[in-house]
């Protein structure tokens, strides 16, 4: 598999074992090889604060602090995961993915993450179908 970038959405249901799509994500998960996943800033901060939400979570809800944890830590002992800084090319996509056709709550995060990775030139894998909008974006959609 190449490098990816992996969307909020497949990182929640990976961590979360009560998420609906837990078994989709452990089971794309297990199949991935060294250094193959990338957690950017963005999606680090939108787990953190969808674990953290008792409106997402319920009782499973942990504390922010808790689920830097979690997610540092599968950073720092996975070997199939890495962090990936912002890309310097982020700027030259961004412009041209907000000018796809999506719901406004939804375009500026959506068009970021696919600039990020159109600029860092890695496969982004979600369970979105509304990232097919995007124009040459390596796209690895999970069936939910």
């Amino acid at each position: 598999m190449r490098s990816c970038l992996v969307d909020i959405n497949v990182m929640l249901a990976l961590l979360a074992s009560n998420h609906a799509q837990h078994s989709q994500a452990r089971k794309w998960f297990a199949g991935c090889a060294k250094g193959e996943i990338g957690i950017c800033r963005y999606v680090q901060l939108g787990v953190i604060r969808l674990l953290n939400s008792p409106a997402v979570m319920q009782s499973s809800a942990i504390s922010g602090f808790a689920a830097f944890r979690i997610i540092h830590e599968l950073i720092e002992l996975d070997e199939r995961v890495e962090f990936v800084a912002d890309h310097p090319e982020i700027d030259s996509f961004f412009p041209g993915c907000l000018s796809q056709p999506l719901p406004a709550a939804k375009a500026v995060n959506d068009a970021f993450l696919a600039a990020f990775a159109l600029a860092a030139k890695r496969r982004l894998v979600t369970f979105d179908g509304g990232f097919k909008n995007f124009k040459n974006l390596d796209l690895a959609l999970l069936e939910t």
